[in-house]
């Protein structure tokens, strides 16, 4: 059915298309912020911004509690692991009782999804994966999980300067028309949330001229997308000597590490800090920047750990325990990205802020004796005229860094890129800088920073 909608989609003219769009917005907006169930959510979540630690500690440990009650009772999976551990809900009456419970792998959850879920149920929707890291993966999520996790994007942004219902342009990875149609208009309008879908797959210098209209003409109170989209659009500007006509209250990035060199281009070229958020498919976190930076985890949602991993003493693995979705419960869920703390003094594993979400464990640099390097965007620092750089480990002892720029790199760049980097890696990697015209996407549109094209040791 999918695949017949999207052909109607694209053999119709503009005008439809737009239509097409708003009517699934419309869709869309009456499944998640409509009823007294999502008022009543909105309501807690503006709420808990006030909570101290003793109030978060009372609500999350009663909902933990609850939740491993319910997966004794009712979940497979559970019911067997906690018979062999010999846990009971009476022994998780607290967040620090939650390392009594297994950690449970991806891998676990993906060969065995259908122990996971209460027989004879119906989810209130079915959250589907991309897959990027192996087999596409169905969550079953209810009412109540899915309206949160609406409810706290609003939030972030509300907290940010935009209201409920503003102007939105949105750059992701939509695919609005083909790549190969490169006649504009390059964005589509959702009236149901007042949003612009502009395609980042269509800009470049020769498009920029249309969308920078577009944009002036639309005036967004925000911009939110891939860090990587929004960035490549503040290059643009860069690039034409030109600067924006409109100024929005607020730029939300999401979906993809947000780099430090992106957001100094994105807020030069705008005017505007970043607000950047971290949530996860799964519904079992979510994360918003406040205005210091600091990532704060909302109690609502999940309970989230942070524990050590084997070569990297900063960044620590994110272990994450849903409190709401009883349909397909995850506890001490191993979401395989990685994060640090804004402080080492918080006791035990459970942890209310992040001071950096680093990505997947995957998209490490790792050198020869094992220690795993991430965040390692800081070596672009002080340089100019970078639009985009990609770090590729396609040797044990060998990275290749691809750039693409407005201009060649001049020697003395590309010198202290290298001293950059090996101050970064200790001097273990032997490097290639390579400019290129540019860099590709993944199937989803999102960009990685980081490959590693050899097996991890």
């Amino acid at each position: 059915m999918k695949g017949i909608i999207e052909a109607i989609y694209y053999r119709s003219p503009v005008f439809l298309q737009n239509l097409l769009v708003s009517a699934y917005g419309y869709k869309l907006y009456h499944k998640r912020y409509s009823g007294p169930l999502y008022r009543e959510i909105m309501e807690k979540v503006r709420l808990c911004r006030s909570w101290n630690s003793e109030e978060i500690e009372a609500y999350q440990s009663e909902r933990l509690h609850e939740m491993v009650k319910h997966c004794r009772l009712n979940i497979p999976y559970y019911q067997q692991q906690f018979a062999e551990h010999g846990i009971h809900e009476n022994d998780i009456t607290s967040t620090e009782h939650i390392t009594r419970l297994p950690i449970l792998e991806k891998q676990k959850l993906k060969e065995h999804s259908q122990l996971f879920t209460e027989p004879g149920t119906k989810p209130f929707m079915l959250q589907h994966t991309s897959g990027s890291t192996g087999t596409p993966l169905a969550l079953m999520v209810n009412e109540e999980t899915y309206k949160l996790a609406m409810a706290l994007l609003v939030d972030h942004e509300e907290h940010h300067g935009v209201p409920f219902g503003a102007k939105r342009a949105t750059f992701a990875g939509r695919m609005i028309q083909p790549a190969t149609d490169m006649t504009p208009p390059f964005a589509r309008m959702n009236r149901a949330e007042n949003q612009k879908l502009f395609s980042s797959y269509h800009l470049n210098s020769q498009t920029f001229p249309w969308y920078r209209a577009e944009l002036d003409r639309f005036q967004p109170a925000e911009l939110i997308g891939y860090p990587s989209a929004i960035c490549d659009l503040a290059t643009r500007y860069r690039e034409a000597g030109v600067s924006p006509a409109f100024r929005p209250a607020a730029i939300v990035t999401n979906s993809e590490t947000l780099l430090e060199w992106q957001r100094a281009v994105i807020e030069d070229v705008f005017g505007c800090k970043v607000s950047d958020y971290y949530g996860t498919a799964e519904y079992v976190l979510f994360a918003g920047q406040d205005k210091n930076g600091i990532y704060l985890l909302n109690p609502l949602i999940g309970i989230t750990e942070l524990l050590a991993q084997p070569g990297d003493s900063e960044a620590k693995r994110l272990i994450t325990t849903t409190i709401t979705n009883t349909k397909m419960p995850l506890l001490r869920y191993d979401l395989g990205d990685t994060a640090e703390s804004p402080s080492e003094h918080h006791s035990g594993t459970v942890v209310h802020q992040l001071r950096t979400i680093n990505g997947r464990i995957d998209d490490y640099v790792e050198t020869p004796d094992g220690r795993k390097i991430g965040r390692i965007d800081h070596i672009f620092k002080g340089l100019g005229g970078i639009s985009e750089a990609q770090v590729i480990q396609d040797a044990p002892d060998h990275c290749t860094i691809k750039i693409t720029s407005q201009s060649a790199l001049s020697e003395m760049d590309r010198e202290a890129l290298k001293t950059n980097f090996s101050a970064r890696t200790g001097g273990a990697f032997k490097l290639t800088v390579e400019t290129v015209s540019s860099i590709p996407r993944g199937p989803n549109g999102k960009f990685k920073s980081v490959l590693r094209s050899i097996s991890p040791s």
